[in-house]
């Protein structure tokens, strides 16, 4: 059992970012204490993902009440800190975001590597935060800006100065004209620096190379040539290891960079010498070829040729009909696999390995035991995807069967997203319908495809952003229909919309949707698959991550929804 007093006892002398987790379990206080010492321990956490995460419920007024209260008893400047900038994120009230200011101040030099070589670990995370802070309220820019330059400026070690000009340039701490100070400065630091620091070193003396006016290009040449010499140190003769295929292909990597880097620095004699070595390098090249042979399941072909002649020269209502409740397009189930899997297991299992998924942003955590099964899912549903249905669906569009005056008539006159629904909005009820939720995201996909026949450049962010997130909000509607659960509560009695995940767990989603369905719509929205619900909601893609097979892949889920019969003669929806 912990108490807060013992907690309180342990925080005055904390002097790191670690987190409580390991030596205060939330679960080890009394109940009347967990309340505090959740705050507690979420301190420690990320602050700003804490903050944006929709899962993740808070009592404002209670935060800013203990915070402040914690704030007057503490000695400790970086519990200060913590404390105030969680309000300061919470609230956007720029008084707290000024005291944690004040108190960053205060402690950032004592959170500095005790060896002057290492990593600054602790220090790193309060020097941006410092950094965002002053952008935002510019407040103490002076005092902010002579504690930086001090650590600059002072015996410590090249990572520690790296980190602090690295977040100067991610934050646009520093005012153009000290951009020449800190370029001298990243020049002495490259004969310390080692590994891809120096790389790292030459990128950011190169950034601060840029925004010195009249000068930058004698400092530019020096870091480009610098960044040559580096492609060319990493040659390796393939004369050490003849057999290694490899090495020629990493050298060509190499030369090919060291000679952008000279033609930027203008030295011809040292281009013309890496261009030498990438033209020997290429004799030593060896390309292996294997010979795969693809069989083709003719009667498999001979089908869908059928299948697309039919639904093509037919009316546009039996071709959406069919993608809506796509079971003649063969559209793959987990009960299909599973009768087809062998129950042994995997060969990288049998290797003792753990299979991992990567996020796009580069995050793994383990597969889960149903990798294998979903893997092979993905497989079949792709390759009628991208060879049959999205052909189609532009072949629709080319011949001016699929329209989006076409497709919206359809969808108002013989489905349920004509059906008038009833919000209620400040009191007073507004009826609408549910395409009119989706009609500029369907008009924006048709849009894309016409563009894609036309050979124009295309953006599909749109018609993805819009259908992903209004299909969440339809199926609550669907679910609230039938009885679902819609709200979820939190652990502060806070009632909540459920999210898409809670939604698909939905035993009444059943009576609503054939399992295929629902098995669809996760690998199309959730971890098991895509992920695009969560991708969208969380901002996680850029502008490259949109393509033409999200955006079906959406639509298909969306055209499913039309299989819903309304159990009530009026559908009010749930979200008011």
């Amino acid at each position: 059992m912990a108490t807060l007093a013992e907690l309180y006892e342990f925080l005055e002398t904390k002097q790191d970012d670690s987190h409580l987790d390991s030596r205060f379990s939330y679960d080890a206080f009394l109940p009347v204490e967990q309340p505090k010492a959740r705050l507690e321990i979420l301190t420690w956490w990320k602050i700003e993902r804490l903050i944006e995460d929709e899962n993740c419920n808070f009592d404002k007024n209670f935060i800013v009440s203990y915070f402040d209260e914690r704030v007057k008893a503490t000695n400790n400047q970086l519990l200060k800190y913590r404390y105030n900038y969680f309000i300061s994120l919470l609230t956007n009230d720029n008084r707290y975001a000024k005291q944690s200011i004040d108190a960053l101040i205060a402690v950032i030099n004592t959170l500095l590597p005790k060896d002057k070589e290492d990593y600054p670990h602790v220090a790193e995370k309060a020097i941006e935060v410092l950094m965002s802070l002053i952008k935002r309220v510019k407040y103490k820019i002076p005092e902010a800006t002579d504690l930086i330059w001090g650590v600059l400026e002072s015996d410590y070690g090249y990572r520690t100065k790296m980190v602090c000009i690295r977040l100067a340039k991610e934050k646009g701490f520093f005012p153009s004209r000290d951009a020449k100070k800190i370029v001298c400065l990243c020049k002495d630091l490259l004969s310390l620096v080692k590994d891809s620091w120096r790389e790292n070193c030459c990128e950011l003396g190169l950034f601060y190379s840029s925004k010195i006016q009249g000068e930058a290009k004698p400092y530019m040449n020096f870091f480009y040539e610098a960044l040559g010499d580096m492609e060319m140190g990493q040659l390796v003769d393939p004369a050490t290891a003849p057999n290694n295929i490899a090495i020629p292909w990493m050298n060509e990597d190499h030369s090919q960079k060291a000679m952008a880097f000279y033609q930027k620095a203008g030295l011809t004699p040292k281009r013309n010498r890496a261009e030498l070595a990438f033209r020997e390098n290429k004799k030593k090249m060896v390309m292996l070829h294997f010979k795969i042979e693809k069989k083709t399941d003719k009667k498999i072909v001979e089908y869908f040729g059928n299948l697309e002649k039919e639904l093509l020269e037919g009316k546009l209502s039996w071709l959406l009909e069919n993608l809506s409740c796509p079971v003649r397009f063969l559209f793959p189930s987990y009960e299909q696999i599973r009768l087809r899997m062998s129950a042994s297991k995997s060969t990288v299992e049998k290797l003792g390995f753990e299979n991992k998924i990567m996020d796009i942003n580069g995050n793994s955590k383990d597969a889960g035991k149903d990798f294998d099964l979903r893997q092979k899912y993905g497989i079949w549903l792709m390759n009628i995807v991208r060879n049959t249905v999205i052909n189609m669906i532009l072949t629709a569009v080319n011949i001016k069967q699929l329209t989006y005056s076409k497709l919206r008539k359809w969808f108002l006159k013989n489905t349920c997203f004509g059906i008038q629904l009833e919000y209620t909005r400040s009191g007073q009820v507004v009826t609408t319908t549910w395409f009119s939720q989706i009609d500029y995201g369907v008009e924006a996909l048709i849009k894309q495809y016409n563009r894609f026949l036309q050979g124009k450049p295309t953006d599909w962010r749109l018609p993805v952003d819009i259908l992903s997130i209004r299909f969440e909000g339809i199926l609550r509607d669907m679910v609230g229909d039938y009885g679902g659960c819609v709200t979820k509560v939190g652990r502060d009695n806070s009632i909540s919309q459920a999210l898409l995940d809670d939604l698909l767990r939905e035993p009444c989603l059943l009576q609503i949707f054939r399992k295929e369905d629902i098995e669809f719509f996760e690998y199309v929205f959730t971890a098991k698959g895509y992920n695009i619900r969560n991708y969208v909601a969380h901002a996680f893609y850029i502008p490259q991550d949109y393509g033409m097979i999200e955006a079906t892949l959406v639509f298909l889920c969306i055209l499913r929804l039309t299989m819903f019969s309304p159990k009530s003669k009026t559908i009010t929806a749930n979200m008011k």
